[in-house]
């Protein structure tokens, strides 16, 4: 059993920049303030003491229970991105308040289906510091924290549902110190009136909304450049505008060395079920472009190939990609990547396309499935 204690406060304090929270600081907790201290925590499973402050770290807390339906439907997810990015900085703490009774063989149970660092909240004062300092009354609720070399204080970058889209770009851009929630928040009106224009097929003022946003910081708002692709392609029907698009920004995620929006795009180009047609070629080279950028020692990159040598019908070849992918697998992701190997070996032995899991074709942070959240028990 692993407890916090005021050594690891202080340990926590000294590494990740923390600023202790006292009752006056409880008041208020928003997107832009310091990060609260973890004292009280007991760990179930793992622990945060080995974080150090030397580059960038991503600190998600978040606040879940056994008994929460929508947590559950979340906890894949997140492990997913805590294997896919815990090399790059990312550490991911579950925070329940429930007895340890009660969480210690519900981890256990889920084995690598939950990796990351589970903490019970018992007396529940992190959930004071975090969930009722913000107003947060909904579970699951995460919070994604930052800090960097040289900062005096870690800072809140997201506040929010762990299965919504802007979770995942706040922590994947949050590692390379790209993201910028003001900025976010600068183009949300943006945003809005972008959609806006799409829905009433003016097309012209969307995408001049689309292209300021996305020029506010084109590495934070490459989703919403694949967005604009997506809408040229599919409601416009510009696909000879659309191909023309996607070349571009081939070229700028290259020129930004964005690996994660690499295979956002390769998966859009390739594989999207939204999308009405497919760039295979295109695709390739996003994705071999991914994998130059990953290394060719990252299993996602070499499956976001694998991925794409399927979809244009070169099964042999995606077989052989994606044994590589699952032999260099971290344990807990090799039962995903074996069964997107199973499903590619019975295409090229049947000769046709057959059901590919779902995990194999969607992008880290496009989780499918509502938003869901219910009443944290007082």
């Amino acid at each position: 059993m692993i407890r916090t204690t005021s050594i690891l406060a202080l340990t926590l304090v000294a590494t990740l920049g923390l600023a202790p929270v006292g009752p006056q600081d409880q008041k208020k907790l928003a997107v832009g303030d310091a990060t609260p201290t973890l004292d009280g925590l007991d760990f179930v499973q793992g622990s945060i003491e080995d974080m150090s402050a030397s580059g960038t770290k991503v600190l998600v807390v978040e606040f879940w229970a056994t008994w929460c339906g929508p947590c559950l439907k979340s906890i894949p997810h997140i492990n997913e991105m805590y294997e896919s990015y815990k090399d790059q900085g990312l550490v991911v703490v579950g925070v329940s308040d429930e007895k340890r009774s009660k969480v210690e063989p519900f981890v256990k149970k889920r084995g690598s289906e939950m990796s990351y660092p589970v903490a019970i909240d018992t007396e529940k004062k992190v959930n004071d510091a975090f969930m009722v300092a913000s107003g947060q009354k909904g579970i699951p609720c995460a919070f994604v924290t930052t800090v960097q070399a040289g900062q005096t204080a870690g800072k809140v970058v997201y506040i929010g549902h762990p299965m919504a889209p802007e979770f995942e770009t706040a922590v994947r851009l949050s590692l390379t110190g790209r993201y910028d929630p003001v900025l976010t928040k600068k183009a949300q009106p943006l945003l809005d009136a972008a959609r806006r224009a799409i829905g009433t097929k003016n097309y012209k003022d969307g995408y001049k909304r689309f292209d300021e946003v996305i020029a506010l910081d084109p590495a934070i708002f490459a989703p919403i450049a694949i967005e604009k692709y997506g809408v040229m392609l599919n409601d416009e029907g510009n696909e000879a505008g659309a191909k023309a698009y996607a070349a571009e920004l081939l070229k700028g995620l290259v020129a930004l060395g964005d690996a994660a929006a690499l295979r956002d795009l390769a998966v859009a180009l390739s594989s999207d079920p939204a999308n009405k047609s497919y760039d295979y070629d295109l695709a390739m080279q996003a994705a071999e472009a991914m994998l130059k950028i990953a290394g060719k020692n990252d299993p996602t990159a070499l499956a976001t190939v694998a991925g794409v040598e399927y979809a244009r019908g070169d099964f042999a070849k995606a077989v052989d990609s994606q044994k590589k992918a699952y032999r260099i697998a971290s344990p807990s992701r090799k039962a995903a990547f074996k069964a997107t190997l199973d499903a590619y070996e019975l295409a090229l032995k049947k000769g046709v396309k057959v059901k590919v899991p779902e995990t194999a074709q969607v992008p880290v942070g496009t989780p499918k499935g509502p938003v869901e959240t219910v009443p944290a028990k007082p």
